[in-house]
């Protein structure tokens, strides 16, 4: 598939591979972010077919890791939907269990006051899991490899874009962890969209990605 920014060439993307637009121009920077996010139609993205795609469907933006709130918070509750959807019917009879049990308890407290109170049991997976307050393991979610990392499995678990789109990689990565996460992503088949403020002289860092570049006159290249 193609993302076309404005009047500038395609910039290819393929599954399981990471493409990269380098720039050192501010508006082009500026725009590319905006329209990443949404916030204008300078950004197009066309499939195999030709036929173009809903960027706010297709294209899961997640921008600046560093400063992104918790990726629990963004996508818990897709994650719990599918965890809840998911359960086998002796899952379920366990947790409607567990929930029974929990209720029964909570209902004998009510007795402690002189109201007609009870509680009431359904199978509201999702509101158990809610209350459960899943989170990722602060250990395991420490350092910006990490947070890419987990970012890169939520949306295999979720299956929610045909594109990750981040920025400013090359601020938290170093080169060994960069190439990490290029297996990570060939090994995931997801294309991954990497949109970086930098020089021309820093591509070497991206290498075995897919590399555009347009400079400060607005002129495109293919590194």
């Amino acid at each position: 598939m193609n993302l076309i920014y404005a009047a500038h060439q395609p910039m290819e993307l393929e599954n399981g591979r990471v493409t990269v637009l380098m720039t050192n121009n501010q508006n082009v920077y500026f725009e590319m972010a905006q329209a990443l996010a949404g916030k204008n139609d300078l950004l197009r993205l066309i499939d195999d077919d030709f036929s173009e795609l809903n960027l706010s469907t297709a294209l899961c933006w997640d921008a600046d890791l560093s400063s992104a709130p918790d990726l629990m918070d963004r996508y818990g509750s897709a994650l719990i939907k599918k965890i809840s959807n998911e359960l086998t019917v002796d899952q379920r009879q366990q947790l409607i269990a567990k929930q029974q049990e929990l209720l029964t308890a909570i209902q004998d407290t009510l007795f402690s006051v002189d109201l007609p109170l009870e509680v009431s049991l359904d199978d509201g997976f999702q509101r158990l899991y809610k209350y459960a307050r899943p989170r990722l393991i602060s250990s395991a979610n420490a350092t910006p490899y990490d947070i890419i990392k987990n970012d890169l499995n939520i949306h295999l678990e979720l299956n929610d874009c045909c594109v990750l789109a981040m920025k400013n990689i090359a601020n938290f990565l170093l080169p060994e962890q960069f190439k990490a996460f290029l297996q990570l992503v060939e090994e995931s088949g997801l294309a991954v969209f990497l949109l970086e403020f930098s020089e021309k002289q820093q591509r070497a860092y991206y290498q075995n990605s897919d590399v555009y570049w347009i400079d400060e006159d607005f002129v495109d290249w293919h590194l």
